[in-house]
Formats: C-alpha cells, structure tokens, sequence
C-alpha cells in the first residue's frame, strides 16, 4: 500500500511541476491579459449576483427581466461576426480597449437608467461590448501562448475570473446591507442595490488599465483577414458548423435556468442576501480551482474526452439542486455541478482556435460566440415565461436543462474525439 501511495505522490507532484512551468512561461501580454481577467471577474461577479435582485426590487415584471437578460445575447447574434472582422482589422488589443469602455458605460448606463427604456439601451450596448471582448480574447490568447502553454493559459484566463468572483460575490452579499444602513433604506431596496451596482461599474473601468500596457506584435500579411464578408474567411466550413451545433445546444441549456439560479435559491429556500452572497462566492472558489485543473485532464484524457466527461458528471448534481428539500445538500450540489459544468470550457476553445489559421480565428470565434449566443438569447425569455406559470415552475426547467447537456456531450465527443486524438499523438510545435 505505501509504495503505490508513494508512486500516486510523485505522478502527481511531476504533473504539478510540468503545470506550474508552463504558467512560469506565459508572457507579459499573457499576464497582462490575466489581470485584467481579475478585475473583470470581480465586478461580473457583482453584476451576476446584484442585477437580477436590482431590477426585481425596482419593481418590473418576470417577463421584462428575461426581455433584459435576453438583450444583449441577441445584440452578440448579429455583433458577434462583424466584432471578429473588427478585430482582424483594428488589432487585438484595441478590440478589447473598446470592449472595456462600452462595457463600463452600459453598466453605468444600467445604474443611471431612469426607466426600462434606458435599461435596454445600456443592455444593447453591453451585449455589443461583450460580443467584442468575446471575439477577440481567443485569439490573442492563442497568438501569446505556444502550444504547450495553451490549455493552461486558456484554463487560468477561465479560472481566475471565476476564482475572483469569490470575492465579488462574497462583497457583493454584503454591500447592499452596508450601502442600506449608510443611505438609511431598506437593505433589499433599490437604492442599495443601485449604490452596490455602482462599485461595480468603478471596477469595470479598471479594466482599461491592463490591456493599456499590453503591446501587440504586428500581424504578417498573410495573417490578416482575407474580406470583410466572414464566410469568405472560412477555409473548412464543415467544421464550423460542427463546431456550431453543440454550443447552441449546451447554451440553451445554461441560458433557460443558470440566469436565474439566484432566484430560485431565494424562492426556494428564503435565504438572506449575505447567504446568498456566500452561496456563490464558494461556487467561484470551487469552479475556478477546479478549472485551473482542467490541463491536467487534458494531459491524462485528451481535450475533447476531459469536456465530455465533466459534463456529464455534472448532471446528477444538477437534479439534486433542482429536486431535494434540503439548503444545504442543494448547496453542496451547486458548488460541485458548477466545476464539473465549467472546467471543460477552456480545453473546447483551445481545441478550436487550433483548428484555423491566426487569419480565421477571430472569425471563428465570432460564429462560436454567435452560436453560444442564440441560446442565451431565447432562453431567459422562455423561462421567464415559464417561471411566470404558476403551473410550471423550476422543476421542468431543471430536467430541460439536463437533457440538452446530455445532448451537447454526445454531439461533441461525436463530431471531435478522433480528431483530438490525432492532435495528441502528433509532436508538440511550439
């Protein structure tokens, strides 16, 4: 028994040692990229937990809300291809500059706003703004990582910002009880949900400093994109649209009830905000470790065979948050279906961008941001449809979402597993 203890420790302190080497070699651009995936993670974290509870409060209905979460995904439907030609031309980093400013003026927009007119202006232009951000992170990951790197570069920008949220979400469970006490409302008001949504808006500005001091290489030629017409910039059209169904699939899936988890934990089960707060900044510890893990499956399972296992193993998990009686046996569940759910992501969008040349892949990752996008377009409306139902409710929203990740999983080890693993049997070019 101790010698196989002994030879389990020294696989895994060699496979620690090969992770912590590949993170020692990221670049400045990389590290630059990552702070400013550290500040991001904190103020969505906030925005992820507040937004929903802030327009609940101010009074609108179900159905305005799940036309507000709705809004900026079918912005990216229409945004997410032109941003990836848009990045091409005006470069990597003043992409993300751009993104980062319209992201901090929606969200101030969305602090401000004096009616629900205002409110989807500002979600119009986050949508626009993320679709940006989108597009463009993929690529320039892909283009300051060499192929060893990748899937660690890829799992830490996905990572850290779900690491952070620990404390977004830890602080943002909190400041509506502190801004309550100090403006003198209550501390479920709109008030005070609108002062902690402003915190979040200083942070989201920060943003702009980090990708200020990246410094882009020029391009060669024959990486520029070929024309401004994005299906002339796509040499295997076949794969694409392989590439395209299952996250149409899996987003639906997210979009009809992860916007809305926070509401279902308060419905449900009459937690306090600090709880709620607690909840889903321990979520964002589990998840972001986890997924800081997620090359270390690669290495041992191949990408595409690391995703669809997690995937599925979330799914148990899932129904136990959306079924059992009991806060804490939910909450157990959440913390564990999130990094399952999550980890895999990265390793898909490192296999993606390595599938094109550097001239498609902000093209690529417009059409993939485009197909995520559809389903985060139709999904919180329908379930906010669903949820306004008295008939209905989460449960069947639960099992709706299970089925179309089951889906998801066997639609990508279908249409990607040989090819992964031909990727992993060919040499390692730097």
């Amino acid at each position: 028994m101790i010698p196989f203890i002994r030879q389990v420790t020294n696989a895994a302190s060699q496979v620690l040692v090969r992770y912590v080497r590949r993170v020692r070699g990221f670049s400045s651009n990389a590290r630059l990229y990552l702070l400013s995936t550290v500040i991001t993670g904190l103020s969505y974290s906030i925005y992820w937990l507040i937004f929903n509870l802030y327009i609940d409060s101010s009074g609108y209905s179900r159905s305005f809300l799940g036309e507000l979460q709705s809004m900026p995904h079918l912005i990216a439907i229409f945004a997410g291809v032109p941003a990836g030609v848009l990045a091409d031309h005006i470069g990597r980093k003043r992409a993300l500059l751009l993104s980062s400013a319209g992201e901090t003026a929606a969200m101030l927009g969305v602090v401000l706003a004096s009616g629900p007119n205002w409110l989807r202006v500002s979600m119009i232009t986050f949508g626009a703004s993320e679709s940006l951000w989108w597009v463009a992170s993929a690529p320039f990951i892909t283009e300051n990582s060499t192929e060893e790197e990748r899937d660690a570069l890829f799992s830490a920008n996905f990572g850290l910002q779900t690491l952070v949220g620990f404390f977004g979400t830890l602080v943002g469970g909190y400041l509506p009880t502190i801004f309550g006490s100090l403006m003198g409302v209550g501390v479920e008001s709109p008030p005070a949900y609108q002062a902690t949504l402003g915190v979040m808006v200083a942070l989201w500005a920060l943003t702009l400093v980090p990708v200020f001091m990246i410094k882009e290489r020029p391009r060669r030629a024959a990486d520029q994109v070929r024309s401004i017409w994005p299906w002339r910039n796509i040499s295997n059209p076949g794969l694409v649209i392989r590439m395209f169904i299952p996250n149409i699939v899996i987003s639906m899936g997210a979009a009809i009830l992860i916007p809305y988890m926070n509401l279902f934990f308060k419905e449900t089960f009459a937690i306090p905000d600090s709880t709620l707060g607690m909840l889903f900044a321990v979520s964002s510890v589990i998840t972001g470790t986890a997924t800081l893990g997620a090359p270390l499956l690669a290495d041992r399972w191949g990408r595409i065979r690391s995703l669809v296992i997690t995937q599925l193993a979330s799914i148990p998990f899932l129904l136990t948050i959306g079924f059992v009686p009991a806060f804490w046996l939910a909450g157990i569940a959440f913390w564990v279906r999130a990094a399952l759910m999550n980890m895999g992501s990265p390793l898909y969008q490192a296999f993606a961008m390595e599938q094109v040349s550097a001239r498609e892949r902000a093209t690529l990752s417009g059409l993939l941001g485009m197909s995520w996008t559809i389903g985060w377009t139709v999904g919180p409306y329908l379930s906010g449809y669903m949820q306004a139902q008295p008939h209905i409710g989460f449960k069947p929203i639960f099992v709706t979402t299970c089925v179309l990740y089951i889906v998801a999983s066997v639609l990508e080890r279908a249409f990607f597993q040989s090819q992964d693993d031909e990727r992993r049997q060919a040499p390692i070019v730097s």
